[in-house]
C-alpha cells in the first residue's frame, strides 16, 4: 500500500512538473556560438528579455524561443506572458567550439578553423588581430559582391 501511494505521488509530481510553466524557472541552456537551440516554454509569450545580447539573442515563434549563440559567455533570458508574469527564467551559457573546431596556437597568435572534412577559417574572438582583420575584410567583400552592395 505504501509503495503504491509513493508511486502515485511520484506520478502526480512528474505530471505536474511536465505541465507547469515553473518547470523552466531555473533551467540552464547550453548553446554553441554561431548556433541556435529551440526551447518550448509552454505559454503565450509576450516579452523576452536577454541579459546580455552580445552573448545570446532570442527569436519567438508561438510558444517556442529560438536561442542564438552569439559569443561565448553566460547570460540569462526571461520570458513573460501578456500579464507580465514570468513564464521562464533561463540561464544561457554560450560555448565556443564544437566537434569540428580546431584552434591553432602559433608564434604567440591564436587561429580558429572548422575542419569537416577540410579545414576552413572560422573567426573567433581572440584570434590574432591581423589574421582576424584580413579574413574579415575578405569575407565582407565577398558578401558585398554576392548581395550587390559592392561593385
Amino acid at each position: 500500500m505504501f509503495r503504491r501511494l509513493c508511486l502515485s505521488m511520484l506520478a502526480v509530481a512528474a505530471l505536474t512538473a511536465s505541465t507547469s510553466t515553473g518547470l523552466l524557472a531555473a533551467t540552464e541552456i547550453v548553446v554553441m556560438a554561431d548556433e541556435a537551440k529551440l526551447v518550448s516554454v509552454g505559454g503565450e509569450i509576450s516579452t523576452v528579455v536577454v541579459g546580455n545580447p552580445a552573448i545570446a539573442d532570442a527569436t519567438v515563434q508561438g510558444q517556442n524561443v529560438f536561442i542564438h549563440g552569439r559569443s561565448y559567455g553566460s547570460t540569462n533570458l526571461i520570458v513573460l506572458d501578456k500579464e507580465g508574469s514570468q513564464i521562464a527564467n533561463l540561464g544561457i551559457t554560450v560555448m565556443q567550439g564544437g566537434n569540428s573546431n580546431l584552434t591553432v596556437f602559433r608564434a604567440g597568435g591564436k587561429y580558429s578553423y572548422v575542419c569537416e572534412p577540410q579545414c576552413q577559417v572560422a573567426l573567433q574572438i581572440g584570434d590574432k588581430q591581423d589574421f582576424f582583420d584580413a579574413v574579415n575584410d575578405e569575407t565582407t567583400k565577398k558578401i558585398g559582391l554576392a548581395t550587390g552592395l559592392t561593385k
